[in-house]
């Protein structure tokens, strides 16, 4: 079976946790079914989960994937990036207005000694300055029928009485009250703005909080779309790290493979002494090998979408599997390494085979062998995992599944090629 990476599948409508769920109904049921007369069924439910698990898979790999990540991040970081500058220049505008507000405040405390946030304060100063106003105009009024009572006499009593003290006095002071009169009403007219000054100055000030908030959301967007990118960048570095040392691991293992090979002959050609099987002819030198497991394919050999996603190449092929499922040598050989990844790190079986082959098994969550074991084939060695964040999965998984590599000379083969 062959069936290509697929990018997440929107229509995917299981989780991680339904998909768990749907296994352990499975696992809870299949041993009370009779195989014999309800094998269509059982049948019919593996698929159901490895659907179950590919569907899945495809659906949060956009989530994991390394590339992925990147991509979202810098998407994100672009939008948050605009979204900043715009927030930015809408809090400076509001900040402007603000301080515009606070300096009109400053300057009427100082100017009248009044502080116009207090309301019973600007109410008792605008009524003062108010009376004062119609006091003024009271005055002025007067003063101005007075003189012009004097006019209605004539012109040559005005022409007389021009350089007369008393009149010039009168004029002087209709002067005086005029722009007296004026002045309070200016001040009244202050005084009066100042009636709405705290409603004003709580609503500006609101807006600019306002502003400021949308501006530190739009900080923290642009540090997480950052941290994002940073965090894609790590995981990337973390699985190159891991793939060198795998390959790294798998040299060392060359040196071996001659000794492996005859240790397998030698006890392969014992267990056929044994039953009285051989007769003048060797064990095959090329192995015959097995799956290690039997499921939905969900990334071939060399996957361009697993690249893509993950930024290395694929050189196995990953097997929906139920998180906890036995896995069984493809063939027989000798254990030569056992990855133990620890809690959340990658964890993995490299074992050896006749003619220069190997196999790897990536995922594990618990092992069951050691290095320098004998196993034959369709041995369980250990259970696969791969689910994210559970002991063995590594950061290159989406769901569970077996990790499954054929290595032939130190060069990785497409184990589809090799597998009945």
């Amino acid at each position: 079976m062959n069936i290509k990476f697929r990018t997440p599948d929107i229509l995917a409508s299981l989780t991680l946790v339904s998909v768990l769920s749907l296994a352990g109904s499975i696992h809870a049921t299949l041993p009370e079914i009779d195989i014999d007369s309800h094998k269509q069924e059982r049948e019919q439910k593996v698929d159901e989960l490895n659907d179950a698990i590919y569907n899945s898979s495809s659906a949060t790999r956009s989530i994991f994937g390394v590339n992925a990540m990147r991509e979202a991040g810098e998407k994100e970081l672009k939008e948050a990036a605009v979204l900043l500058n715009n927030v930015g220049q809408e809090k400076r505008q509001a900040r402007l207005v603000l301080a515009d507000k606070l300096a009109s405040l400053e300057a009427f405390k100082t100017q009248y000694g009044v502080d116009p946030t207090e309301e019973d304060a600007i109410t008792q100063f605008a009524q003062e300055q108010r009376k004062g106003v119609e006091s003024s105009l009271r005055v002025f009024a007067r003063t101005r029928f007075m003189l012009a009572d004097r006019f209605n006499q004539g012109a040559s009593t005005i022409l007389a009485q021009l350089f007369d003290a008393p009149f010039s006095v009168r004029v002087k002071e209709t002067l005086r009250y005029r722009a007296l009169s004026s002045l309070r009403l200016q001040v009244f007219s202050d005084a009066k703005d100042m009636f709405f000054f705290s409603t004003e100055l709580a609503a500006i000030r609101s807006e600019y909080e306002g502003k400021l908030e949308s501006y530190h959301a739009a900080l923290n967007d642009v540090d997480a779309a950052n941290s994002k990118i940073t965090m894609s960048k790590n995981r990337l570095a973390e699985i190159k790290r891991i793939t060198a040392a795998v390959e790294e691991r798998i040299r060392q293992m060359q040196s071996q493979l001659s000794a492996y090979d005859e240790r397998i002959r030698e006890r392969a050609e014992g267990a056929l002494i044994a039953k009285g099987l051989l007769s003048g002819r060797t064990a095959p030198r090329t192995p015959r090998f097995m799956w290690p497991v039997v499921g939905r394919i969900t990334a071939t050999f060399l996957d361009s979408g697993y690249r893509v996603f993950f930024g290395v190449p694929h050189k196995a092929i990953d097997i929906a599997q139920p998180q906890g499922s036995p896995i069984r040598s493809s063939s027989a050989g000798v254990v030569h390494y056992t990855q133990n990844g620890g809690s959340v790190g990658y964890s993995y079986i490299l074992v050896g085979h006749r003619g220069g082959y190997a196999t790897l098994y990536g995922h594990v969550l618990q092992s069951y062998v050691r290095p320098g074991d004998d196993v034959d084939s369709g041995q369980i060695i250990g259970l696969s995992g791969g689910m994210p964040g559970t002991p063995g999965s590594g950061p290159m998984t989406t769901g569970p599944h077996l990790h499954f590599e054929v290595i032939k000379d130190g060069v990785n083969l497409n184990p589809q090629r090799v597998l009945p």
